[in-house]
């Protein structure tokens, strides 16, 4: 009887903590770059019946969802304008390591966008695997490939699975040109989206498939506002089929990394595809990541990669990055806190989850401005700044895209 007590304690700390959780993340600006907001019917799908129920055919009582899996692959299919899609991923890190573990053997190189600082790219530690990774060249001051440079360092090391794409960004890679050099040699080239998915889905940001990349893929929970879980997309049905014997449950074929592709995340992957108005949302995105870009720099910041010359604008996605140490960095994010402002260590914004919650160029601005006033006072709290976030927070409660 004791040990029911307790786990009875324990079960409601855990749904006091969770609603807890949720009125902290409701009660702020969320400019995480890497989150969003899912809509109320997406996160009903992920308490179905389905979220406790396997895939396989060979077990009765799967027809059902077997037909979502399959339509929710179509309408993957179609909003990227890709021949094969592979929904079965849990994450995109899991998306990842599919690529690599279908694509290469122990020993392959694998070229990739250097981790962090400089580069931004994926922190995957390619060593773990036994395969060896292959950084390419990145111009810190541009934060960009340096194009010239990598081409040389691929046509010289030719490994057999490139990786573009990053986590930190704010301008489209070189995707076409680094993909010709690696296709003149039988390389592939695969393209981390993890970041850009949504903007993709919009046609906002560069499409790496149709730049000439062999695979797309990523995360299906950043500014791709769906559950957390990833995807990978092809034209290439070779590639489709050596990767679905590594990600999908095929066990004649040996070992899989997917037992069970959890049917509730994708049928939530679906309704997702439908209920967001890709272009518009997209666009607005970019508009409100300009909107902080602009005022930053009117208040003094320098942003990362604002000395790069080929581009017209600070940012083409939903990434707006201060140069700033990491001492500062996570000192601003620390009193952006405590005035109801969520961003990162790096005080980097992301305004994916702002955009679908109706905020415009115009709202973007000022919460930028507030931001700007809060890091560039000595006083530890400006109540006025609060109530004005509690007044943007109060104005924007509902998914409008």
């Amino acid at each position: 009887m004791a040990q029911l007590t307790k786990m009875g304690m324990r079960m409601n700390t855990i749904i006091e903590l969770a609603e807890a959780h949720q009125q902290c993340r409701r009660q702020a600006i969320n400019l995480i770059v890497s989150e969003n907001r899912l809509s109320e019917q997406v996160s009903k799908l992920l308490s179905n019946d389905l979220a406790s129920r396997y895939a396989a055919p060979f077990y009765a009582g799967t027809d059902i969802s077997q037909e979502i899996t399959q339509l929710a692959t179509e309408k993957t299919k179609s909003v990227f304008s890709s021949q094969f899609a592979n929904i079965s991923p849990t994450s995109g890190s899991n998306s990842l390591m599919a690529v690599v573990f279908a694509l290469t053997e122990p020993g392959d190189k694998v070229a990739r966008v250097p981790p962090f600082f400089p580069g931004g790219g994926y922190p995957f530690q390619y060593e773990v695997f036994h395969r060896q990774s292959l950084p390419l060249i990145f111009d810190d001051a541009q934060w960009q490939l340096d194009k010239q440079a990598c081409i040389d360092l691929l046509i010289k090391e030719q490994p057999k699975l490139v990786i573009l794409g990053a986590s930190i960004f704010m301008v489209p890679m070189p995707v076409r040109e680094i993909c010709e050099v690696v296709h003149s040699y039988g390389g592939v080239v695969a393209y981390d989206g993890s970041h850009s998915l949504g903007l993709i889905a919009g046609s906002e940001y560069q499409d790496p498939l149709e730049e000439g990349a062999d695979i797309l893929f990523g995360s299906t929970h950043k500014t791709f506002p769906g559950p957390q879980g990833g995807l990978i997309l092809t034209n290439s049905e070779l590639l489709h089929k050596k990767i679905e014997l590594v990600s999908n449950f095929t066990p004649l074929n040996g070992p899989t990394m997917i037992c069970n592709p959890h049917l509730a995340r994708i049928a939530a992957l679906g309704l997702t595809l439908d209920e967001v108005p890709w272009q518009r949302y997209a666009d607005q995105i970019v508009k409100n990541a300009r909107a902080f870009a602009s005022t930053f720099k009117q208040n003094g910041f320098t942003l990362r990669g604002e000395a790069n010359q080929n581009f017209e604008n600070s940012t083409y996605c939903h990434q707006v990055l201060p140069l700033l140490d990491k001492e500062t960095g996570v000192k601003h994010r620390d009193k952006l806190k405590a005035h109801g402002i969520f961003c990162d260590g790096f005080m980097r914004v992301g305004t994916a989850e702002i955009t679908r919650l109706g905020f415009t160029e115009h709202d973007s601005a000022h919460i930028a401005q507030l931001m700007c006033d809060v890091v560039n006072s000595a006083e530890p709290v400006l109540n006025e700044v609060k109530e004005q976030v509690d007044a943007l927070v109060r104005s924007h409660t509902e998914i409008v895209m």
